[in-house]
């Protein structure tokens, strides 16, 4: 649909199709009575607010211009989620629990902000003289006096020796220089309206632990409310302009400062105390599963 390929009925009766499917794989399962814990995973509510997410921010772009359907596919969705949930609840045996578990809510997405321009107009990134700067992929990137770029939707890396294969900065400078990326980027407002861009920028270092950590970016990005990584900056494009209004039909999104989405869990049985992340999910499951025994789902 934000390409044009589907109309808003045709791809919201994709939705309907999907959703039922999913519907009845998991009574199906329940029916069953044969497995100590069954998981059932609904995207629809995630899909309907990236696509219909203007039809209810009054600022968007395209609020305007929203159709009617577009401004009440969001309520639909979560109606139809209260649905299945109250479906779960009358299937359930007695001592069965219940978990409902997102990994993030949603905000608006109204600006699109083209993060290797802002690189390249602060220093940072260098492009080749005569280049193409719209060009994807960093093709028109100079890497021999770039210290950082932009990829995907939340991360700046930096061009660093030894692992880029044409890196110019040093291991022993790396975290200096993100550390000067951060405060610059907590600096950055919107000319539009005077709004910060950017709410905070953490290293990867510092946020991540564990085996998979030198897999991500060097600095991830924590946009504010209404802001986005622009689909260019997720494949190394670097458009004219840093910031510019969303005028495309994807518009709400998740990928921001974690603060702003915060996910959600609801339990059918209370908790002994707060869960301090969604890390924390899996051993509640098994703490439930050896009070109540393999009887229960």
């Amino acid at each position: 649909m934000n390409q044009g390929h589907l109309d808003e009925v045709a791809w919201l009766a994709s939705v309907r199709t999907t959703l039922a499917e999913g519907e009845a794989l998991l009574y199906d399962r329940l029916a069953q009575d044969d497995s100590d814990i069954i998981i059932e995973t609904f995207v629809q509510p995630d899909r309907v607010s990236h696509m219909f997410w203007r039809g209810r921010d009054a600022l968007h772009p395209l609020h305007a211009e929203s159709s009617e359907l577009a401004r009440t596919a969001i309520d639909w969705i979560y109606d139809e989620s209260d649905r299945i949930v109250g479906e779960v609840r009358k299937r359930m045996r007695p001592g069965d629990r219940l978990i409902i578990l997102s990994d993030h809510g949603f905000t608006h997405y109204r600006r699109n902000v083209h993060l290797n321009r802002w690189l390249l107009d602060h220093g940072y990134l260098a492009l080749k003289p005569g280049a193409n700067a719209s060009e994807p992929l960093f093709a028109s990137v100079d890497w021999s006096r770039s210290r950082a770029y932009a990829l995907g939707l939340n991360g700046v890396f930096l061009n660093l020796q030894g692992r880029e294969a044409e890196g110019i900065v040093a291991a022993n400078a790396g975290s200096a220089l993100l550390d000067e990326i951060a405060a610059a980027m907590s600096q950055w407002q919107d000319p539009a309206n005077g709004e910060r861009v950017i709410l905070r920028a953490g290293k990867a270092t510092d946020l991540y632990q564990g085996i998979a950590t030198a897999d991500a970016p060097d600095l991830v990005v924590g946009y504010n409310s209404g802001y986005r990584a622009s689909w260019q900056t997720s494949l190394g494009g670097v458009p004219g302009t840093d910031i510019e209004d969303n005028r495309q039909l994807w518009s709400g999104d998740h990928c921001v400062a974690s603060e702003l989405v915060p996910g959600l869990l609801l339990t059918s049985f209370p908790i002994d105390q707060p869960l301090p992340g969604i890390a924390a999910v899996g051993a509640l499951v098994r703490s439930e599963a050896r009070r109540d025994g393999a009887g229960s789902q």
